[in-house]
């Protein structure tokens, strides 16, 4: 265990919340809700404290994020679909499936159709090829494609292991789009739960629908859930800002986020909205573009369609989404769903319980350690630390009155050094008035 820290000579925090241990041990990680980010006067949360029954500095440190599996992709078979259907009325194979002592092997159709750019194509049947045991599964399809350069093409999907029983999946949109600020594509098409061997997609207006030249599995590296998992906001819009972009929708979040997703719902179907996401740190930086990409909601089959999120790894207080100037103006139904990945605090359990996190002081110095200098062996002590949760956040009325105290006191020594230069300079123009006027030798 580490010594706790004297306090001696340390700002006065605004805002005290208690800490409730759950499961008590030595290292115990304490999850920051969002509201601290409104508490503390420091875009890092560099102004937090954790104390003890006493008053004394309870060690804590930052907890880094697990560590994450990153998604792996490769090629996969891509075949069109001939344009005629079968004797039942379905899309007639390009492939033939056969089964030999337990093996699965595929092959090419006797007839298949035209490679895409001589036909109109009803769409694609992609083979995402056996799945072992060891196999992860298919998070989403990658597409690529040679045309055309602006394009907008609906899609349904559907998923099967034999080519013989199709089970219907979401559908969405591909699309490629040119905007003042750049292209605009969404080339990925999510897949399901449970997604079989072979995938179909079908274009609902094959006459617009791209040439697709590759089909890229995207595959999760571990299906376990995330040790991390990011927490789900929803926010509702706010005034503009007087310097916001024209016809911007903005929003508050409070306090700096740390942002990695954002879904823009852009009202009932059917609705298409491109647009850009701006945003800052604090009032009165500069606007920054953050994301951009086309929002939309569609209805198929009774079924409505709806936009992947946006990737977005940033901090923001403000954020507005701003629409292309070419779409229509959204309305009162739009609506802000972000994913953030809160910070959490590990902390040594030492002192007198109950603890209490203090923020608010802008002029405090950095309170937390290094995390590997509190917690030896880190990744290996992961599995065995606590877990405690945050209570309501109070604010110190002392502290309030100290610190309006203090700005009242930093006035009066404003007005103060303003009377002290304004003495001065009567004083020496009365010294310049006096040498004017005095006799000359």
């Amino acid at each position: 265990m580490l010594p706790g820290i004297a306090t001696a000579a340390e700002p006065t925090w605004r805002w005290t919340a208690p800490i409730v241990l759950e499961q008590p041990a030595a290292f115990v990680v304490l999850p920051l809700p969002a509201s601290t980010y409104a508490r503390s006067e420091r875009p890092d949360l560099a102004d937090l404290r954790l104390l003890d029954a006493q008053g004394r500095r309870v060690p804590f440190a930052f907890l880094p994020p697990a560590a994450q599996p990153v998604p792996l992709t490769r090629p996969a078979a891509l075949y069109p679909l001939p344009g005629q259907r079968d004797a039942d009325g379905d899309w007639a194979s390009p492939l033939t499936v056969q089964v030999h002592r337990g093996e699965v092997r595929v092959h090419p159709a006797t007839t298949t159709a035209k490679r895409a750019g001589s036909a109109v194509l009803p769409g694609w049947l992609v083979d995402l090829g056996p799945r072992e045991a060891d196999t992860p599964r298919a998070l989403a399809l990658r597409f690529a494609w040679s045309g055309p350069a602006t394009f907008t093409a609906p899609y349904a999907l559907q998923t099967s292991d034999d080519l013989r029983d199709w089970h219907p999946a979401a559908g969405g949109q591909l699309m490629a789009l040119q905007s003042a600020t750049g292209p605009l594509r969404q080339a990925e098409a999510p897949l399901p739960t449970g997604s079989g061997r072979f995938v179909r997609l079908l274009w609902s207006d094959p006459a617009s629908a791209p040439a697709l030249t590759e089909a890229r599995p995207v595959f999760a590296v571990d299906e376990a859930p995330s040790a991390d998992p990011p927490v789900t906001l929803t926010i509702t819009p706010a005034t503009p800002p007087a310097d916001a972009s024209r016809g911007a929708v903005c929003f508050d979040l409070g306090g700096p986020l740390p942002v990695s997703r954002l879904d823009v719902d852009p009202g009932p179907p059917p609705r298409v909205l491109p647009l850009r996401i701006e945003g800052r740190e604090a009032a009165g930086r500069p606007w920054r573009a953050v994301a951009q990409g086309v929002s939309y909601r569609l209805a198929r089959d009774g079924r409505t369609i709806a936009s992947p999120p946006l990737a977005a790894t940033v901090a923001l207080r403000h954020l507005c989404v701003v629409p292309d100037e070419r779409a229509a103006a959204p309305d009162g139904a739009l609506k802000l769903t972000l994913q953030v990945h809160l910070p959490r605090l590990v902390f040594a359990q030492q002192g007198t319980p109950p603890f209490t996190l203090r923020a608010g002081a802008a002029d405090a110095p950095p309170g937390a350690l290094p995390a590997s200098t509190l917690v030896p062996m880190l990744e290996a002590q992961r599995p065995q630390f606590g877990r405690a949760t945050l209570g309501d956040w109070a604010e110190d009325a002392a502290a309030v009155q100290a610190r309006a105290a203090g700005q009242r006191q930093a006035a009066w020594r404003r007005w103060a050094l303003w009377a002290v230069l304004l003495g001065g300079v009567a004083l020496l123009g009365a010294m310049v008035w006096r040498l004017a006027r005095a006799p000359r030798r």
